[in-house]
């Protein structure tokens, strides 16, 4: 699979099969998210949004299924605080 979203360092490495926790990720970084999706290697990109963290997972899970080789990214589009705060999110 080649989605790529953000998770705090501290978590447990999630079990095969499972899904982020949306409020989780929605209190902790961002309630608005984009979808990015990367077509290959030629700089063809696509982004979409703003979209609740849940439906952002979604779009990206359709995505993936549908084409498997491109890589589609889970971001969040607004993170309040500083550099040194969001930093601090991942790293213990």
């Amino acid at each position: 699979m080649a989605i790529v979203y953000p998770v705090q360092a501290d978590e447990p490495e999630p079990e095969d099969g499972t899904e982020p926790d949306f409020a989780e990720l929605a209190a902790d970084l961002s309630d608005a998210w984009l979808v990015e999706v990367a077509l290959g290697e030629d700089g063809d990109d696509a982004c979409f949004g703003p979209l609740s963290a849940r439906a952002a997972w979604d779009l990206a899970i359709g995505i993936d299924a549908r084409r498997p080789e491109w890589t589609v990214s889970v971001v969040p589009l607004h993170v309040a605080g500083t550099p040194d705060e969001l930093v601090a999110l991942f790293e213990d």
